[in-house]
């Protein structure tokens, strides 16, 4: 008993002795915080140049450290890199990361999620008395809950943007970005200085633009077809001479802004070609603006880059004033005619008129130059017939397929053909005008100068017989069925009724009676003027067909030629010489022979022409009146077609054949 006794009190005493002195614990250290390693940050980089190259603003923004976030919300960080990305027509960007190296970054308070140290130091139990001092200094308090100011983590990692821009060329942008450590891992301390250090911490970009004077349309000569006065009124100093072919310009509209490319730099205001040149040489009239791109930053703005503003450039042309004047004239009369006029021997367009007449003053000054009032012109006037009207063109279409005859050896110079009132095909009654016919068997000249649709009709159903594509292949080669070419003018292909075509219009396959109807204009086949003037031109020139020329040059202020058009050749067309030679005697003798349909329009005329009258059934009483021709017959210097569409009782030789005489003397005469 004694014995336990004494056990339990040495273990009091050795309590004691404890409690009085006591041993302490190991010092307990903060809880280690984890820090990514510097490759991290450069994955980071990485994640950010990518988003950006995918215009991914908010891939981005997420990015960033939570002040940064907070100081720039999203809205005003895509903003800037969406300004940067269409103002400069921002194509690609790349970047790679360099080396990550450590920066010193100002001490601030650490972040809100950042955790205590565990575990939480146990405080002194028996403190000693604080030693008495002086009274603290008013203003030096501190709230005792707010964080402590402490050292950040930074990286700075370089990276060398490579920016390349449509507009402003390749751009290299050498930057540091600058990383902090959060919970985590780094993110991107960012400000506006990133994109451009002229833009401090609250700077925007911003784009000025300089827009240069609109060229000129000119003549060869010198003579002013369109410019723009001091005023900045466009003006057209020949008033209604070749309006269409002109065209006009018009103020850009929020609709004209959809569809006009934005690489060009168009604004509400400006102007815009509306039709004729003004339109289809728009690009070199107008010149290419120039551009300045600026940062708004801190410390007032700083010019970035730029591009200078390249004026328009005179377009010179090669219309001839007096033939156009006199092409215009001819065909005033009538409520709807064109013309088309070619050189032979370089495929230069000298007229092309179309009537109703149109003066591009009344959609710019609405009023001639001298002040007379002028009405705004309708779509009527303003389409430009010479080039994007399209009609049958009826037996001036023969000459072509006499060609194919030739070609195929179905027919030779001296072969013969009946010409009788009607022909029957398939059940179909085919006629001659007004049942006209030739006794016996006539030489092809006699009936081409007769227009025999009972001679070529059947002619050319030998033809399909011996190669069922040789016409519609030969029509293609003189240029059907496809644009000529010309450029700057809109302009219709026509329609060459192949075996392709008809499929693709639900209207079966070619055969025979395709053939015949083509091989008198008709059908489904259409043709512009040009295309006529331009096919006939091959034909009396040994097969060249060219391919119309209406702007030779482009010429900046400076004299520097931008633009430069010259001759050129389509292709030479596959009929021998000998075959076009006769084709163009058959051609002169619809202008000699006594019962030529264009004999007396050319009666006295002093020149050899060949030509050929066509008049076009339309499925009303008034045909389309055509005729293209060229002279001199055996060298020609020029090219005319004339076609009045659906006129009362009229003829290709009657009405249309008289108008493309007076051009052609206004031409021989000069």
């Amino acid at each position: 008993m004694i014995r336990r006794l004494l056990a339990i009190a040495g273990l009091v005493l050795a309590a004691s002795a404890c409690s009085a002195n006591p041993i302490p614990d190991e010092t307990p250290g903060p809880t280690t915080f984890p820090v990514a390693p510097p490759d991290a940050a450069s994955e980071v980089a990485s994640r950010y140049v990518e988003a950006w190259a995918a215009g991914d603003w908010v891939a981005m923004h997420a990015l960033l450290d939570e002040p940064t976030r907070a100081r720039y919300p999203i809205d005003g960080f895509a903003d800037l890199h969406a300004s940067f990305a269409t103002m400069t027509r921002l194509e690609d960007l790349r970047g790679e990361p360099g080396e990550p190296r450590t920066v010193g970054l100002a001490p601030e308070p650490p972040p809100a999620d950042f955790p205590a140290p565990t575990p939480v130091p146990t405080p002194t139990l028996n403190p000693a008395p604080a030693s008495p001092g002086p009274e603290s200094t008013p203003g030096q308090t501190r709230d005792p809950d707010a964080p402590l100011e402490g050292p950040v983590p930074g990286l700075a990692v370089p990276i060398d943007l490579r920016v390349a821009t449509e507009r402003f060329g390749d751009l290299t942008l050498d930057r540091a970005l600058t990383f902090v450590h959060g919970t985590d891992g780094w993110t991107l301390r960012w400000t506006p200085e990133v994109l451009f250090p002229e833009l401090g911490e609250d700077g925007s970009l911003r784009l000025d633009r300089t827009l240069g004077p609109r060229g000129r349309i000119v003549g060869p000569d010198g003579l002013v077809w369109a410019e723009t006065r001091d005023d900045g009124r466009r003006v057209y100093p020949q008033e209604a001479l070749a309006g269409q072919v002109i065209g006009y310009v018009g103020e850009v509209t929020a609709e004209d802004l959809e569809r006009l490319p934005a690489e060009a730099g168009y604004r509400a205001g400006d102007v815009v070609g509306r039709s004729g040149l003004e339109s289809g040489a728009e690009r070199l009239l107008r010149g290419s603006p120039g551009w300045t791109l600026v940062a708004q930053g801190d410390q007032g703005t700083t010019v970035l880059d730029e591009v200078e503003m390249t004026p328009g450039a005179d377009v010179a042309i090669t219309i001839r004033p007096d033939l156009q004047a006199v092409a215009q004239d001819a065909i005033a009369p009538y409520s709807q005619a064109a013309t088309a006029v070619v050189d032979p021997r370089s495929g230069d367009v000298w007229a092309l008129a179309s009537a109703p007449s149109f003066n591009p003053n009344a959609m710019t000054l609405g009023t001639t130059l001298a002040g007379e009032p002028l009405e705004p012109a309708g779509q009527a006037q303003i389409f430009n017939k010479a080039v994007l009207g399209a009609y049958p063109a009826g037996s001036s279409f023969k000459p072509f397929t006499l060609a194919a005859a030739l070609q195929t050896g179905v027919v030779t110079p001296s072969s013969t053909r009946p010409c009788p009132a009607s022909w029957e095909y398939s059940g179909y009654t085919f006629r001659n005008y007004m049942d006209h016919t030739l006794p016996g068997s006539v030489g092809l000249a006699e009936s081409m100068a007769f227009s025999c649709n009972t001679t070529y009709m059947p002619l050319s159903l030998e033809v399909y017989e011996a190669d069922e594509t040789a016409l519609t292949d030969l029509l293609a080669e003189f240029g059907f069925g496809a644009a000529t070419g010309i450029g700057y003018l809109v302009e219709e292909t026509g329609i060459v009724p192949d075996d392709a075509w008809l499929a693709a219009n639900g209207r079966g396959g070619y055969s025979g009676f395709e053939q015949i109807q083509l091989s008198i204009g008709q059908g489904a086949f259409l043709g512009t003027p040009l295309q006529l003037a331009n096919a006939y031109a091959a034909i009396g020139n040994g097969g060249t067909l060219w391919q119309p020329r209406i702007v030779t040059t482009a010429t900046l202020p400076d004299r520097t030629v931008v633009e430069q058009v010259d001759p050129t050749v389509v292709r030479q067309v596959g009929v021998a010489d000998e075959d076009l030679t006769f084709v163009t005697d058959t051609l002169e003798a619809v202008t000699t022979q006594p019962y030529g349909t264009g004999t007396a329009a050319f009666a006295g005329f002093g020149i050899p022409v060949a030509g050929k009258s066509g008049t076009a059934e339309t499925g009303t009483p008034d045909p389309h009146a055509w005729f293209p021709a060229f002279a001199p017959a055996d060298d020609p210097t020029i090219s005319v077609a004339t076609v009045l569409p659906h006129i009362p009782l009229g003829t290709g030789g009657s009405d249309a054949a008289p108008l493309v005489r007076r051009v052609m003397a206004a031409h021989f005469a000069n």
